[in-house]
C-alpha cells in the first residue's frame, strides 16, 4: 500500500512540477515578445529622431548659406522637402503609436 501511495505522490508531483514549468516557459516567451517588440519600437523611434535632427541640421546650414549670399539655393530646397518628408514619416509613427497603445 506504502509503494502505490508513494508512487501516486511521485506522478503527482512530476505533473505538478511539469505544468508549472510549462506556465513559466510561455509567460517568460510572452514577456520576451513583448520586449522585443518594445526594443523595435525604440530602435525606430531614434532612427527617426535622429533623421530628424539630421534633416533639421541640413535645413539651418542651408538656410544659413542663403542669408548669407541674400538667395536661395538648390539646398534649400532638398533640405526642406527632406525635412518635410522625415516630419511627416515621424507624424504617422507617433500618430500608430498612439493607437497600438491604446
Amino acid at each position: 500500500m506504502d509503494s502505490v501511495i508513494s508512487m501516486l505522490l511521485t506522478t503527482l508531483a512530476t505533473a505538478i512540477s511539469g505544468a508549472i514549468l510549462f506556465f513559466m516557459k510561455r509567460y517568460f516567451g510572452e514577456h520576451h515578445e513583448i520586449e522585443n517588440r518594445r526594443d523595435s519600437a525604440k530602435a525606430k523611434e531614434s532612427a527617426l529622431i535622429l533623421r530628424s535632427l539630421n534633416a533639421l541640421g541640413k535645413l539651418t546650414v542651408a538656410n544659413s548659406i542663403a542669408l548669407r549670399d541674400g538667395k536661395t539655393n538648390g539646398e534649400m530646397s532638398s533640405a526642406l522637402k527632406e525635412y518635410e518628408s522625415v516630419e511627416k514619416e515621424l507624424y504617422e509613427y507617433l500618430v500608430e503609436s498612439r493607437t497600438e497603445n491604446e
